[in-house]
């Protein structure tokens, strides 16, 4: 039996997924499942660059706003959900077109063997204290120990990933590069956008100053005083930053500068995870033409 085909368009932060993803649902009548880990969360709208109604142009869009930024939500979850919209499409005869640049939110609906086992919630526990009582330092030489390839796409201070992430493999819930050598589920193309690096963060800087234009820093203003948010929604990129403003530690301009700094390090990160990981097709966002890339998935379509 032929795989049925899944269209997933990634890249990092920034390069211009939304306006195409637009541009591609509107030319071929797709709808859109967002993959993106922080547009699920309701009221924090700015900090994660999330489609406006305007932009969204009558397009359809799942995955967003679904989760209270006071709630944990899991790749699992991710996985779940999106698998359930995927088979709602395939069984309307509609081709599922999953836009984003969460790596492992896309990972983790591609392959057969990432699955997910029952986890013994006293030995994640015994674990999380025994990983807690490292240097972050140790914690990096303990992930690149255990996969060496997947500790480059994590920063070196991240230590809440790096303890997840190690918690994982030692539960037996980890997927090396014997899981992404497996075959797809489906019938897949991956588009991916990049732009060339100076171009990319000039465009991340100049997005991250549009933000506070557009109200960030009273969006954030409303959250924390709203909602005790998660862990998940605290660590995202363009709330965190805001802590030590609030503390009276740093201006406003310090913010927007570690904003803009931590932007480029994970759109680096995401180019990293999306080469490593996941069979991708380039498009260089500024030679490429739209028309290449619209050709391409009437081939895709039609094959």
């Amino acid at each position: 039996m032929a795989k049925k085909k899944l269209l997933i368009l990634i890249g990092p932060t920034a390069v211009g997924k939304t306006a195409l993803s637009i541009q591609i649902a509107k030319r071929f009548d797709f709808e859109i499942i967002s993959g993106d880990s922080m547009q699920i969360y309701k009221h924090m709208d700015i900090g994660t660059g999330k489609i406006t109604e305007e932009e969204k142009e009558g397009v359809l869009h799942h995955m967003l706003d679904i989760v209270e930024p006071d709630e944990d939500y899991s790749v699992k979850a991710y996985q779940d959900q999106v698998t359930s919209l995927i088979n709602s499409a395939h069984d309307h005869e509609k081709l599922p077109f999953i836009v984003g640049g969460t790596g492992l939110y896309i990972k983790s609906l591609i392959y057969e063997s990432y699955k997910f086992n029952d986890e013994n919630e006293a030995e994640k526990e015994r674990l999380n204290k025994h990983y807690e009582s490292f240097t972050n330092e140790i914690l990096y030489e303990q992930l690149i120990d255990k996969n060496n390839e997947y500790a480059e796409t994590i920063h070196p201070n991240n230590r809440r990933r790096m303890i997840r992430t190690l918690i994982r493999h030692d539960l037996g819930d980890f997927f090396n590069k014997s899981t992404y050598n497996n075959l797809p589920k489906y019938d897949i193309f991956i588009i991916g956008l990049h732009r060339e690096r100076e171009r990319l963060y000039e465009r991340i800087n100049m997005r991250v100053r549009g933000m506070f234009d557009e109200g960030l820093l009273e969006e954030v203003h409303h959250l924390t005083t709203n909602f005790s948010l998660s862990k998940t929604a605290h660590a995202a990129i363009g709330y965190k930053e805001f802590d030590g403003y609030f503390n009276g530690e740093l201006t406003l301009e310090d913010v927007i500068e570690q904003i803009q700094q931590n932007s480029r390090r994970y759109a680096k990160r995401q180019l990293t995870f999306f080469r490593n990981q996941l069979p991708v097709t380039w498009y260089d966002v500024d030679k490429d033409s739209i028309e290449t890339i619209m050709e391409d998935i009437q081939q895709f379509i039609n094959r």
